[in-house]
């Protein structure tokens, strides 16, 4: 569920409820990098991403910088339900309105192992982000302008 939160201290303000879109393909193709038959020896890293213009989508880990050019590099985390799934974020891209921090850019999803490493992410994982965005999930208006946002505080 999103929340819509006008910027205009005068209107009252209003929660409306949006749907989070999921690409349909994400559940595919992470179901087959979990299948039996499927080849060890493939390293490839699924991830998440989701943006303001994209909705919630499976990437490979090589893809993860050209969404969100500071991953793994100068990112901030997010630790997700006490596991090892995290948002990473640009913290560059936090607003601060009244008193609460948005983060108004695209995010990468991700799991780790034991270690540390990245792995890919299971449909459970999708389904633990899912619920982390509908209960994070706020829309803002400034002058008939909708700015998605995960509120981080």
């Amino acid at each position: 569920m999103n929340n819509t939160i006008p910027f205009n201290p005068t209107a009252n303000r209003t929660i409306r409820t949006e749907q989070i879109t999921v690409d349909v393909n994400i559940l595919s193709v992470l179901k087959h990098a979990a299948s039996p038959g499927r080849d060890a020896a493939d390293n490839t890293a699924y991830l998440a991403a989701i943006g303001p213009d994209m909705e919630l989508t499976v990437i490979m880990e090589e893809d993860a910088p050209h969404i969100l050019p500071c991953f793994d590099e100068s990112d901030e985390l997010i630790v997700i339900e006490n596991a090892p799934l995290y948002v990473s974020y640009n913290p560059a891209q936090i607003i601060k309105l009244a008193g609460k921090h948005y983060l108004t850019g695209a995010v990468i999803f991700f799991r780790t192992d034991n270690h540390g490493n990245i792995v890919s992410l299971t449909v459970e994982d999708i389904y633990r982000f899912q619920t982390y965005l509908e209960t994070h999930s706020v829309t803002l208006i400034a002058d008939d302008q909708k700015l998605p946002c995960i509120c981080i505080d």
